[in-house]
């Protein structure tokens, strides 16, 4: 017993640093994504691994990443400091194409003269977003500027080629997304080149190829010759986050479904803090509470159970964050933990009204506490059973805040089961040949002799 509290007392110090804090204790993102049309769950799981990689190259710790029935995910981001950002990146479609652009048709547009509901059935009418020198996006009565690029519906080739894709710059030192290609990629990006440089060559036509992400033609370079070796830039003055957002989302590939996001909520840290602080101080008050109240009604036998309290507690806490499989701490995981010191206490009242009235039908001390341990393990086992039964169908029924609910609340019943059956009752035989533990006054207890003189 003596070496399992030295081992907790090892796993938790310093508390601060072995906790890991949910969500709504520092702060974060909570969004829940939802795919469009009809999905398998093949398409799920690749769309759940595409979500996890773009959270991990963000650098957040500790994301909880789930598939929630057929077509949701749920994501979780504590911490995350910029949660706009994140928000666009893990929902991201990541599609990208090289599709020609029709610069007959798109001077009409610009003109005026054609109207998009006239654009031929092979072709599509996209935009450009319009950039300062800065690589900012202009805005223009609060909506954003965008330029028409009417291209071939059908691409010259897509992002299934692409091999990688970096930050570099170009030489104006402006940031700009290098991609390369893998070997088929790079030979498929080399025919398409030279076809759009032969074309502008015999009919004296510029020719430009659009490079599309998600619908959004991010720059339309102008095809004059070949291009070998198989890398390629997306340029256009953009900014140095925005390239690195672009980086990211071609790195961990396509998603393969469109997602929509149905639920979003976002925590303060400020709030998380705040949470975390009254979750504390509730804690704090109700161990008191209930220590206070044990010592007054029980006497020496309160401040065993106090004691047996705190060894509890260091344990259930140890429990929480092993270094091997660490829970993460929320609200109504400390809803529960709270819970847990009642039904603590609970195990050791049931032993103690048992040992008083072993004595107060004439046994020893020790004798009493034998028989009381005996007679009230049975009552402890039972109501602890049906207490983890329903916290198990808790946690198999419900969402991940009230699954940390559920989850403290187990360990804490198993573990409070485990110090008032084995460290009270070593603390009782221990104290039980004392001289001052055997006077029941002292431990709250009134004989039928004392009643009867009362």
């Amino acid at each position: 017993m003596v070496v399992l509290l030295g081992v907790s007392v090892f796993i938790i110090y310093p508390p601060a640093k072995k906790t890991k804090l949910g969500l709504d204790l520092q702060g974060g993102l909570e969004v829940t994504l939802q795919a469009k049309g009809n999905v398998t769950s093949d398409q799920m799981n690749q769309a759940e691994m595409v979500i996890r990689n773009r959270v991990d190259k963000l650098g957040i710790s500790e994301p909880s990443i789930s598939t929630e029935g057929k077509n949701e995910i749920s994501v979780a981001l504590p911490g995350v400091k910029n949660q706009a950002q994140a928000l666009a990146l893990i929902g991201k479609t990541a599609q990208l194409t090289f599709q020609r652009v029709d610069l007959n048709l798109t001077s009409q547009v610009l003109a005026g003269t054609l109207t998009p509901d006239k654009i031929p059935a092979d072709k599509q009418l996209l935009f450009q977003p319009v950039r300062d020198s800065n690589g900012n996006i202009q805005k223009k009565n609060g909506k954003e500027e965008e330029t028409p690029v009417v291209v071939d519906k059908t691409p010259l080739m897509t992002g299934g080629a692409l091999d990688n894709a970096s930050v570099g710059y170009d030489s104006f030192n402006r940031p700009q997304v290098n991609m390369s290609f893998n070997s088929k990629g790079a030979q498929q990006f080399a025919d398409v080149t030279d076809k759009l440089a032969t074309e502008g060559a015999i009919t004296g036509q510029t020719q430009q190829m659009a490079i599309v992400l998600d619908g959004e033609v991010e720059s339309a370079p102008t095809v004059k010759d070949k291009i070998t070796g198989g890398q390629a830039e997306i340029t256009g003055n953009m900014s140095l986050q925005e390239v690195q957002n672009t980086v990211l989302v071609l790195q961990t590939g396509a998603l393969p479904v469109t997602l929509q996001t149905i639920q979003k909520q976002e925590v303060s840290a400020t709030l998380g803090a705040a949470s975390l602080r009254q979750g504390l101080i509730a804690g704090a008050v109700g161990l008191a509470i209930v220590m206070a109240f044990l010592i007054f009604y029980y006497r020496l036998l309160g401040v065993v159970a106090d004691l047996a309290l705190i060894i509890y507690g260091i344990m259930f806490y140890a429990a929480l964050t092993n270094p091997w499989h660490p829970a993460t701490l929320t609200l109504p995981g400390i809803a529960g933990m709270v819970l847990t010191v009642g039904v603590a206490a609970d195990a050791n009242v049931v032993i103690f009204e048992r040992i008083k009235e072993e004595v107060r039908l004439g046994k020893t001390i020790r004798s009493a506490v034998n028989s009381g341990y005996s007679k009230g393990f049975k009552t402890i086992l039972d109501a602890n059973a049906v207490t983890i039964i329903t916290a198990l169908i808790i946690f198999s029924l419900a969402t991940a805040g009230v699954k940390g609910f559920a989850l403290t609340l187990i360990i804490g019943v198993v573990i409070s089961m485990f110090t008032a059956i084995v460290a009270t009752r070593a603390m009782l035989g221990l104290l039980a040949n004392m001289r001052i533990f055997n006077s029941p006054a002292l431990m709250g207890i009134k004989t039928r002799k004392a009643e009867a003189e009362a």
